[in-house]
């Protein structure tokens, strides 16, 4: 039993508590501190991304590119005229020909230029779209041609590469006459290019072309350092400024005193002995295409050369006089371990003629690793 006292301590307790007045919740506004965030709304993401549409078609050595990019609403407003355009596609009966089209209602073509066999201009309300036309050497399996371009294009939309499975799924097949497109469509946020080497839409394979560098250095050096790479070092002129390289490019230069389209490039491509890019006779052929027909017989136009001791061809075109595009190309090839390597000069006339002595030096200094 509860002693007396300790129940009367128990009641003093309960009653004090009992007669506490009750406790009120008391609410109140005030302004808030930050802004509350828009809903995303995924389609006008969507529709900001860029879009690389390209349609690729085999022809013989060579592979041509109909290269559309803008704004995902762009090209969809287009969408109709591109298949409109593609519908009305006919290869030429030789692959250094360009194909012919009819021009959808209100398109315009450029003149070609470095790089590209024409530029179609697709006027739009938000800015015109250019459709890039242009071509690449073709050789080996098809497939394997397949995802090395794409994975370029993806690199420009600052997306990872995919694996060759993934890039094959994403393909699409358009029969055109004899031949078979394959069609690609890309989106990610075009990679801005730095300034001064030109804007993106005028190379169609980025990576490929030659871009002048964002500044020039004030004065060069008097002799040029040995340079290395993974497969081959070389003797760089003094006055040769940089290039743009790209994952094709084992090295690329400037001319000194030219433009964009004035530089020295070395290359090389899978050609086992018997396949398009290893013939001496079909390249030729291809590079007189881009400067004019050739008139002399290949054991003219050709002499053995000397590249880290292996012997391969070289050769030099150059424009008639009364040619409407004024080009000149020097080439060295040789086959070596299963690749067939390029170092090509190309550009204006007389700046590639006055450059002959500095290239065959830089020739001269390769060493294969």
């Amino acid at each position: 039993m509860m002693p007396t006292c300790q129940y009367m301590l128990a009641l003093a307790i309960l009653f004090s508590l009992g007669c506490q007045p009750e406790q009120q919740v008391e609410t109140y506004t005030v302004d808030r501190t930050t802004q509350t965030r828009p809903l995303l709304e995924a389609r006008a993401v969507l529709e900001q991304l860029d879009h690389i549409l390209v349609v690729i078609v085999p022809q013989g050595d060579k592979a041509w590119f109909f290269k559309l990019v803008g704004k995902a609403s762009a090209i969809e407003r287009h969408r109709g005229a591109f298949n409109d355009f593609l519908s009305t596609l006919k290869l030429a009966d030789h692959s250094t020909e360009t194909p012919s089209w009819e021009l959808p209602e209100g398109w315009d073509a450029q003149e070609a230029a470095k790089m590209r066999a024409a530029t179609l201009v697709v006027p739009d309300i938000d800015g015109n779209l250019e459709l890039a036309v242009s071509s690449l050497p073709l050789s080996g399996d098809w497939e394997d041609f397949l995802v090395p371009n794409v994975n370029r294009w993806l690199r420009q939309l600052q997306r990872a590469k995919l694996s060759k499975n993934t890039v094959l799924k994403l393909q699409q097949k358009l029969p055109l006459g004899d031949a078979q497109a394959t069609i690609f469509e890309l989106s990610g946020v075009m990679a801005k290019r730095p300034m001064g080497a030109g804007a993106l839409a005028s190379n169609p394979h980025e990576g490929l072309g030659i871009a002048a560098p964002a500044t020039a250095p004030a004065t060069q050096p008097s002799s040029a350092p040995q340079t290395k790479s993974k497969e081959l070092t070389y003797k760089k002129p003094a006055d040769w400024l940089p290039g743009q390289m790209s994952m094709m490019r084992k090295a690329a230069f400037l001319l000194p005193s030219g433009g964009p389209a004035d530089g020295v490039t070395v290359t090389s491509f899978p050609a086992a002995p018997g396949t398009q890019m290893a013939d001496v006779a079909m390249n030729v052929q291809r590079w007189a295409g881009q400067v004019a027909p050739a008139g002399e017989t290949l054991d003219e136009l050709t002499e053995p050369i000397t590249v880290s001791g292996i012997e391969g061809t070289y050769v030099e075109l150059i424009s008639p006089p009364d040619a409407a595009t004024q080009r000149a190309i020097f080439v060295a090839m040789v086959n070596r371990a299963g690749q067939v390597w390029f170092f090509k000069m190309d550009g204006k006339p007389e700046l590639v003629r006055g450059q002959r002595d500095a290239f065959r030096e830089f020739l001269g200094s390769v060493e294969f690793q």
